[in-house]
């Protein structure tokens, strides 16, 4: 359950209108993981295809008060961003009639005023990485990571030869959840431009990419075949010898590795 809540944290969304319409649902560009959604938690998968935009595909689950309330019974505990708008969302489907009618406005404008991230400085997300990730930390992780993160493997001109080198990132507009990951796992933290609010991303550092690779795998859906690309790259940084070139198959080989993760994250 980990799992889908951190990415439904990542591409998840909740909706309550006015009229007394709701929506909960995820958006991806990979179909894999709105299909695992659906076996889990039933609702609806729709495709869209908008203008000079790759194709996605929304979960959804509206209307139907039951499965909602399921959902959101299994999924609250477990979410990080998304926890204050469910937690609402789940009180009111739960109140009688008289109480939906009166309340509806109110937890309407509540869930809205939730997406908007909350305003944080750079020093206030650099916390000390001082706590010990746990198998419930690695699972949400791997669903944060489907949904907004990236993994690539890299190639520069150094001042003697070409250097290779890896990294793993993770983004998103709500602070919070940055300043979350940044307390088990050590990295630089950067923010760039948005649409409306800034993008605050965490790189790990070379020492954590390694553990968190090989404790992702076993968890990943969408971005597996990344994760198992890179641990190989790792694994033939370490046969390099120290202050040696890479041979002229290990170049090869990483190359190879740069190319494939590339397609991949252009799916």
């Amino acid at each position: 359950m980990e799992y889908f809540a951190g990415l439904f944290d990542a591409e998840g969304y909740v909706s309550l209108l006015k009229d007394g319409h709701f929506v909960i649902g995820t958006e991806m560009a990979n179909e894999e993981a709105p299909a695992l959604f659906q076996e889990k938690f039933g609702g609806k998968i729709y495709e869209r295809k908008r203008n000079k935009r790759k194709k996605t595909w929304h979960w959804v689950i509206s209307t139907n008060r039951e499965p909602a309330i399921n959902f959101l019974n299994q999924i609250i505990q477990y979410s990080i961003i998304k926890q204050p708008q469910l937690l609402l969302l789940k009180n009111y489907l739960e109140d009688s009639q008289l109480g939906r009618r009166e309340n509806r406005d109110q937890v309407s404008h509540q869930i809205s005023m939730l997406k908007n991230p909350s305003l944080f400085t750079k020093s206030e997300l650099d916390v000390p990485t001082n706590m010990i990730p746990t198998s419930e930390f690695w699972k949400w992780l791997a669903g944060f990571l489907d949904g907004d993160g990236n993994l690539c493997v890299y190639e520069y001109q150094g001042t003697k030869s070409k250097i290779f080198d890896s990294w793993i990132g993770f983004f998103n507009s709500h602070a919070q959840v940055i300043r979350y990951i940044k307390k088990r796992l050590n990295g630089s933290i950067t923010s760039v431009k948005g649409c409306k609010h800034p993008v605050w991303r965490l790189v790990l550092c070379q020492k954590d990419s390694e553990f968190a690779c090989e404790s992702l795998l076993p968890h990943l859906v969408v971005k597996k075949e990344q994760c198992r690309l890179i641990i190989e790259f790792l694994n033939i940084k370490k046969t390099k010898i120290r202050e040696q070139s890479y041979s002229f198959d290990q170049v090869n080989q990483i190359r190879e590795i740069i190319n494939q993760i590339k397609h991949l994250n252009s799916l």
